[in-house]
């Protein structure tokens, strides 16, 4: 901490730095330029990253991320599958059957039983040289078993156009609107990130300011000795001013404890395990342009969570007319071509080719109101799906109204800290040099030392609060919060 050269305050000091004050809380105070730091965050790591590469990192392994692009994978087999109600199939069979059939020899209209087939009533003289003759099917107890081994190739395909259409065109959409919900989860991986790398920063600031504050309370202990020393101060403001030093103590160490926790973090975040080393670049840019309400509200509109709800209507009703074309027409196309032996080797021999070809149209008159039933359903969840949709566009005009009333009265209250520890800082210097001069007593040495701390604690808080809140509207109007503003289009108005 700076300390005041002078020993004592002129009056002429006195009036120029309340000028000085005025004319600050005037003009509106501007925040400092910040140094570029590194912050340590989880020891032992050996390169720095600054914010773009912490959000390329997480852009690239954030776990989160990664499943809803291996979603992707999924769709691309469902369009597979939609194709598949367009195509035909074909299959090649080989098969081996044995079996013993005598359905013949026991029918009567053959002879059943080793008969030929006499008529009824037939005089024993014939019957007799029909015996004789022998039977063209042997008795029952005769016929043996059989082996017999095939090979077919078998082609079937259904021809639906408006189920298949329907099947196509619901894939399709399925996967534009898995691209929406990508573009979706990475804004807010994006957002995440860029919360989880200032709250770092604001972890170490408030390490800073508790350092700061310990180093302050350590030179009140040097005073207050000094003082006892020299008989104008008691033995119990020494005693005082020791036991605020040990108070703070703790602060420091919870304070280290958080900024760990806060840089585990963001290690998760990036796809990397909590507890990997992190060094990153303090570096933090508040935005200050003015936004158009109107601009906002209309860009969230399009924002890509609205659109895959949008989506999923439009699939229902691709959907919906594939279930529909079961009620009308459809045609079938059924072949098979193959080979029969009762060997091995005899099987392709001359002859033994066989072929079957058959064309069938086909119409459900009536399903047991199965696809009446189906249409019904999706048309419910069609409505149902519009419903939410516009439940969803008006919450995200609440949103979005929401944050800019925030991010406004963020910015006014993070202007009014920076003044209120401009004037905080100040008066703890004047405090000091007073207490030295014994000109005020302890206590109003640690009320100024109190508004000092509560004013830089009030600065990180509302520069926190200002960076996030402004990476929430990117995200919230569909673009990745480290797009600037200014960047956005139309978002930024000359009037608010």
């Amino acid at each position: 901490m700076r300390r005041p050269t002078k020993l004592k305050p002129l009056p002429g000091t006195l009036s120029l730095t309340l000028f000085l004050v005025l004319v600050v809380a005037t003009a509106g105070a501007q925040e400092a330029p910040r140094q570029t730091a590194v912050i340590d965050a989880r020891p032992g790591a050996l390169e720095t990253w600054d914010l773009e590469h912490c959000v390329a990192a997480a852009l690239k392994a954030n776990d989160a991320l990664q499943a809803e692009r291996l979603r992707m994978e999924e769709l691309d087999g469902q369009m597979n599958q939609a194709l598949s109600t367009g195509l035909p199939t074909l299959d090649l069979v080989g098969d081996w059957t044995r079996s013993r059939n005598p359905a013949f020899a026991l029918d009567s209209t053959f002879g059943g039983g080793g008969g030929f087939g006499a008529p009824a009533g037939s005089p024993d003289w014939f019957l007799e040289w029909l015996g004789g003759f022998g039977s063209l099917i042997p008795a029952v107890d005769e016929i043996p078993a059989q082996s017999f081994l095939t090979a077919n190739l078998n082609l079937n395909w259904t021809l639906n156009p408006v189920k298949v259409s329907g099947a196509v065109g619901a894939a399709k959409l399925g996967i534009n609107r898995q691209e929406q919900s990508i573009a979706s989860v990475e804004n807010r991986t994006v957002e995440s990130t860029v919360s989880a790398y200032h709250a770092v920063i604001k972890a170490a600031d408030r390490i800073q300011a508790v350092q700061a504050q310990l180093a302050n309370q350590k030179e009140l202990v040097d005073i207050m000795s000094m003082r006892y020393d020299l008989g104008l101060a008691t033995r119990l403001d020494t005693l005082q001013a020791a036991v605020g030093l040990a108070n703070i103590r703790p602060r420091l160490t919870i304070a280290e404890a958080n900024l760990a926790n806060e840089g585990a973090r963001l290690n998760s975040l990036m796809g990397l395990p909590p507890g990997a080393p992190l060094r990153i670049a303090s570096e933090q840019q508040v935005e200050e342009d003015l936004i158009n309400d109107q601009v906002a509200l209309d860009l969230a509109q399009q924002r890509p969570e609205l659109e895959v709800t949008a989506l999923f209507a439009d699939i229902l009703r691709r959907n919906r007319r594939a279930q529909g074309s079961e009620r009308y027409p459809y045609l079938t196309v059924n072949g098979a071509y193959g080979y029969v032996g009762k060997e091995f080797d005899t099987v392709f021999d001359e002859g033994h080719d066989s072929w079957r070809a058959s064309v069938a149209i086909n119409w459900k008159v009536f399903d047991g109101l199965l696809t009446k039933g189906l249409v019904a359903e999706t048309d419910a969840q069609i409505r149902r799906t519009e419903a939410e949709l516009t439940g969803q566009r008006r919450q995200v005009q609440v949103e979005i109204l929401e944050l800019l009333a925030n991010l406004r009265m963020a910015r006014q209250v993070l202007s009014a800290v920076l003044l209120n520890l401009e004037r905080s800082e100040e008066v703890l210097d004047e405090s000091l040099l007073m207490l030295e001069l014994g000109k005020v007593n302890y206590l109003d040495v640690l009320v100024a030392e109190s508004n000092r701390a509560e004013a830089r604690s009030n600065v990180i808080d509302a520069r926190y609060e200002v960076l996030t809140l402004t990476a929430a509207l990117k995200r919230a109007v569909g673009y990745s919060p480290l797009t600037p503003l200014a960047g956005i289009p139309g978002l930024v108005s000359e009037v608010n």
